[in-house]
């Protein structure tokens, strides 16, 4: 398991050139989420809004006893019940991205944005960049790499290119330097082995090559997956400091804003279908007539 790092970090100026952030940039706040007036949500809210009023006009201007005071009852009961639930909802979502004052609870995002990015950082972290996954995956990118490469060729080119042949002579000179290199000196010195030396540095590095591509193929050899993925962290929780609260706030309300108009207009549904049970279950206020046929009072 790995380890959980403080989110409150301090991050240095240094951290950030070398990760080449450039702060001043990050730090630009985004813009606002647009808030349409004519969403799923908010039609659903107006529809029973005007479906109340319709009712209510209905109810108030009907003969007791007709069907269509009957009617009138249950449109009404079906929009209040409706705009009740849809406005219910309408503010939960609200208050997910916006603190209200005096009301516990509001602004949830905003308030804990925090803990959110941290809380993100180590999602991502965890899901993938999980150190046997990492190094399977870097693993498999080297060895792709490495059968792309021919090594036979790469040598043989490196044994004829003009720099080997400069240092191997470099190399020759100083054995003839070298006192017990003296018996050499009649036979023309060190440099007369060059013709032996050479086709065998040659054979050498042919039978060596693929020995050292192996190793630098294998992430175990070639790279230290703890250190790789402690410099992504470190990256991740610089980046993470640049994410102020109105950031974490537009960020999840472009995820997440649109899918929440749904419970809005599922707030609409069941309320009123709640209202329509009710009123058939006669648990609203019934009317009765008083003085004359269009005169109510509640009862």
């Amino acid at each position: 398991m790995s380890r959980r790092k403080n989110s409150k970090l301090s991050i240095s100026a240094e951290d950030d050139e070398s990760v080449g952030i450039d702060m001043q940039a990050a730090n630009m706040e985004p813009l606002d989420f647009p808030k349409p007036y004519f969403s799923r949500g908010n039609n659903a809210v107006y529809i029973n809004f005007i479906v109340m009023i319709v009712g209510i006009v209905i109810v108030f201007t009907s003969v007791c006893g007709t069907g269509s005071a009957a009617f009138g009852r249950y449109t009404m009961s079906f929009g209040l019940f409706g705009l009740a639930g849809g406005v219910t909802n309408w503010v939960a979502v609200y208050m997910l991205f916006e603190k209200v004052p005096y009301l516990y609870g509001s602004g949830v995002i905003p308030v804990r944005y925090v803990e959110i990015r941290a809380t993100v950082k180590d999602v991502i972290m965890n899901t993938f960049f999980d150190p046997v996954f990492l190094e399977g995956f870097i693993g498999d990118k080297l060895k792709a790499v490495g059968a792309t490469v021919d090594t036979d060729s790469k040598v043989k080119a490196m044994v004829e290119s003009e720099a080997f042949d400069a240092t191997l002579d470099e190399k020759l000179k100083t054995l003839d330097a070298d006192p017990a290199m003296a018996m050499l000196a009649g036979f023309g010195g060190a440099a007369a082995l060059k013709p032996m030396i050479k086709p065998f540095v040659a054979d050498l590095g042919l039978e060596l090559a693929p020995l050292i591509k192996n190793k630098l193929t294998d992430p175990k050899f070639a790279i230290n997956i703890t250190t790789v993925r402690d410099e992504i962290e470190k990256y991740m929780s610089i980046r993470m400091q640049t994410l102020t609260s109105k950031k974490v706030t537009r960020l999840l309300e472009f995820v997440i804003r649109g899918h929440l108009g749904w419970l809005i207009v599922w707030g609409n549904v069941f309320g009123a279908l709640i209202g329509i049970v009710s009123e058939g279950a006669r648990l609203t206020p019934q009317y009765k007539c008083t003085f004359n046929t269009t005169q109510h009072e509640w009862v």
